[in-house]
């Protein structure tokens, strides 16, 4: 709904990233998650997560310094 996430229940969710640049990737991190995008591919992907408690964050590669997130997990 486009507000910021924060906190979320753990779980296995479904995640939809619509990718429509060849400068940026999508890049999510925490626990065992491990899953991204490629920089150079305009893609839609989806990634069946399981999130486990603990902190995640998410970024574009190439720009993390000035593209990136953060949530937790309980």
């Amino acid at each position: 709904d486009g507000n910021a996430i924060e906190n979320l229940a753990a779980g296995t969710y479904k995640l939809k990233v619509e990718d429509y640049s060849t400068i940026h990737n999508f890049h999510l991190m925490g626990g065992s998650v491990n899953e991204a995008t490629t920089v150079a591919e305009k893609t839609e992907k989806t990634f069946t997560v399981n999130l486990t408690p603990g902190d995640y964050t998410f970024q574009c590669d190439p720009h993390a310094s000035q593209m990136s997130g953060s949530f937790h997990v309980s």
